[in-house]
C-alpha cells in the first residue's frame, strides 16, 4: 500500500477537517475533543487511482482507512466470479473489524474514483495499549459496536431474501 509516512504538518485548517470527520464517524463515538486531538497526529494519508486495490483478498489487516474523498468497493473473488458486498464513501470507514480479528481480508478494496483516504495503523491502534489504555478500550469497544451494527444489517438483508424466496416458492 503506498501511504504517505512521511506527511508534511498538517495545517490548523487540514486539522479541523479531520477533527470535524472523526467526530462524525462510529468508530470515534464517545471520544472527547482531546481524544481526537490525541489521535490526529497517528493517522497517515494514502491515495489511490481509480481501479487500484486498497487491499487485496487474502492479504493480512494491517490498517483502519477512512475516506477523506471519493468511492471505495469491496469485492469477493469466488470460482473467477467477482461479487461487489458494498461501497463506501467519503466519511465512511472500513477495515476496522480485520484488523482486530485474527484473519486475513476475505474480500478485496478497490477505488471506484480517485480516493484519498486517512490511515490509522494497526501499529498506532495498539500503540495506545500502553499509552492510553482508557482511548484504546473506547476504540476497541466501538470497533466492536460498529461490527454488531454490520452483522446485524447482513442479517436483516438475508432474512429478507430468504422471505421473498419462501413467498416465491408458494406461488
Amino acid at each position: 500500500m503506498n501511504t504517505n509516512k512521511s506527511k508534511p504538518e498538517v495545517t490548523y485548517k487540514e486539522k479541523q477537517l479531520i477533527f470535524s470527520m472523526l467526530n462524525k464517524i462510529s468508530l470515534f463515538g464517545g471520544l472527547t475533543a482531546g481524544e481526537l486531538e490525541c489521535l490526529i497526529p497517528m493517522l497517515t494519508t494514502a491515495s489511490f487511482k481509480k481501479g487500484e486495490a486498497v487491499f487485496t483478498q487474502g492479504e493480512s489487516p494491517n490498517n483502519i482507512f477512512i475516506i477523506q474523498s471519493g468511492e471505495i468497493k469491496i469485492v469477493k473473488q469466488q470460482d473467477d466470479i467477482e461479487i461487489e458486498l458494498i461501497r463506501f464513501k467519503e466519511g465512511n470507514l472500513f477495515g476496522e473489524t480485520e484488523l482486530i480479528g485474527i484473519f486475513k481480508y476475505i474480500a478485496s478494496a478497490i477505488a471506484l474514483t480517485d480516493v484519498k483516504l486517512l490511515v490509522f495503523s494497526k501499529s498506532a491502534l495498539y500503540s495506545l495499549h500502553s499509552k492510553n489504555m482508557k482511548l484504546f478500550s473506547k476504540i476497541i469497544l466501538n470497533v466492536a459496536r460498529e461490527s454488531c451494527r454490520r452483522t446485524a444489517k447482513t442479517d436483516e438483508y438475508w432474512l429478507d431474501e430468504m422471505v421473498k424466496l419462501r413467498k416465491f416458492h408458494k406461488k
